[in-house]
């Protein structure tokens, strides 16, 4: 390792140090067998069992003095790991982690705790509390990291939205993590993906409200996917097949005209881009190619302003793409001229 490495390496440490130890200068690091390093403050005691260790923790926690509560709720898990009280310290610990805005931490801490106590009491409570933590960084909330919100925080976003259908598929906030993941997925412009996560949605709970949003949804990301794909024609293809799909599935919603409308733009936006397509195989003189777009803007938009156009064009290039088709007809041969005995002279 270089020294400008080594020095950059002692220099984040130092960092991380500064940023994790507590703010209370009267904290003291304490090394206990079997329970490893931890700060300990003056006038916190440590209890001699796990019932008083947590009631310690929970009484700090009640104070507010979160950073203060975070040591002795990790006291109980490592002292007593197999404890009544463990489960209750560690959904203290991720709710301390989640005041002082750590939230992906506390994450963390809750996922812990659906790991290790798979059965526990707070499990309906750890969901709603992980979609919480899921809708904050949908908002923009960014993650937290020595002490400041710096780290981007979308792509964790959809990690802890999945991770609450993963952890309960049919739980009250599952369908509307799923969803959340396709808004996710669109504030990063990932508009396929987004479609994926709305897919899911229609396969996992068909039945539920959200499936009519998730069907309008799928038009619209399909939508947003086609207006930066000028000569991709499949988008738009797939945005009108989605709204179509939503009008018939639910005509009487209340985003009906919403939809008309956007299958209105959509096909306008499908004509121009065939139009433009021809354009270009006109300009470069492939007229057959030309006319078999614009003919195509004629058959899937006739009403439309760009069809009018188009049957110009194709008025215009049908005798051009004939005569440019019609196969080549060599000049008949010179009559040969009679023998004079004579060698021409260049």
């Amino acid at each position: 390792m270089s020294l400008h490495k080594k020095f950059a390496v002692a220099l984040l440490s130092v960092m991380a140090f500064v940023f994790i130890m507590p703010a209370n200068s009267s904290a003291l690091l304490i090394w206990r067998r079997g329970e490893g390093w931890s700060w300990e403050h003056e006038g916190v005691t440590t209890g001699t069992n796990p019932a008083d260790q947590l009631k310690i923790a929970q009484d700090l926690q009640a104070k507010k003095q979160y950073r203060n509560a975070l040591p002795a709720y990790r006291r109980v898990v490592s002292r007593w790991p197999l404890s009544a009280s463990a489960q209750d310290a560690r959904l203290g610990e991720a709710e301390c982690y989640s005041a002082i805005g750590y939230h992906y931490k506390a994450f963390q801490v809750y996922q812990e705790l659906i790991k290790k106590h798979p059965n526990t009491p707070h499990f309906d409570t750890v969901l709603q509390r992980e979609f919480e933590i899921g809708n904050l960084f949908l908002a923009g909330e960014r993650q937290k990291a020595w002490g400041i919100r710096w780290l981007p925080s979308l792509d964790r976003c959809v990690e802890v939205y999945e991770q609450v259908v993963k952890n309960g598929p049919y739980s009250s906030v599952a369908p509307e993590s799923q969803f959340r993941i396709g808004l996710a997925y669109e504030k990063q412009r990932d508009y396929l993906a987004a479609v994926h996560a709305y897919e899911k949605l229609l396969e996992r709970y068909p039945k539920l409200p959200l499936a009519e949003d998730a069907q309008f949804q799928i038009g619209w990301e399909y939508k947003l996917e086609s207006a930066r794909a000028e000569y991709d024609q499949n988008a738009a293809n797939q945005a009108i097949a989605a709204f179509t799909d939503f009008l018939l599935r639910y005509p009487r919603s209340d985003k009906v005209p919403v939809a008309e409308k956007y299958q209105v733009e959509l096909k306008g936006d499908q004509a121009r881009g065939l139009f433009q397509i021809g354009q270009f195989y006109e300009k470069n003189h492939h007229y057959k190619s030309a006319l078999i777009y614009y003919s195509d803007v004629i058959e899937k938009n006739p009403e439309s302003n760009w069809a009018t156009h188009a049957k110009d064009k194709v008025a215009k290039l049908t005798p051009l793409a004939v005569e440019k088709a019609a196969p080549f007809t060599p000049l008949p041969p010179e009559p040969e001229k009679p023998d004079t005995g004579k060698t021409a002279t260049p």
